[in-house]
């Protein structure tokens, strides 16, 4: 029997760097028709069940088939329009050091008030 495994909480952070913007980031699990309260922090897999590690230490093996999990996700981008239009706005290189302005492509950082993002720029 393999055994798969797969962090959620990783997941949801590798889409975004913003802190603030992940705070709107949400998970929905439903098993079933029940959509379960508690936060999902890790999945497990042995044979044709989904094994669900919940925060509050617990799991819940259930039927693959029964588990349908659901992920919302705040563009980051669009975080930083709630920031005042007045915010400070700064760039910087992927090490640290603050930019004059944003590159044409390539990764940077993006920082805006109090909102952070990671922004790669494939075409100018």
């Amino acid at each position: 029997m393999i055994k798969k495994q797969i962090t959620v909480s990783a997941a949801i952070a590798l889409l975004t760097l913003s802190t603030p913007a992940q705070a709107d980031n949400k998970q929905v699990v439903t098993v079933g028709q029940q959509q379960l309260t508690e936060t999902v922090t890790r999945l497990t897999f042995d044979g044709d069940q989904v094994v669900l590690h919940l925060a509050n230490g617990t799991t819940q093996a259930v039927d693959m088939e029964d588990v349908v999990i659901t992920f919302t996700v705040v563009d980051a981008l669009k975080a930083l329009e709630t920031e005042p239009k007045d915010a400070p706005l700064a760039y910087f290189d992927l090490n640290g050091r603050q930019l004059k302005k944003a590159p044409k492509k390539g990764g940077y950082i993006m920082k805006k008030g109090t909102k952070v993002v990671k922004v790669l720029k494939i075409e100018d």
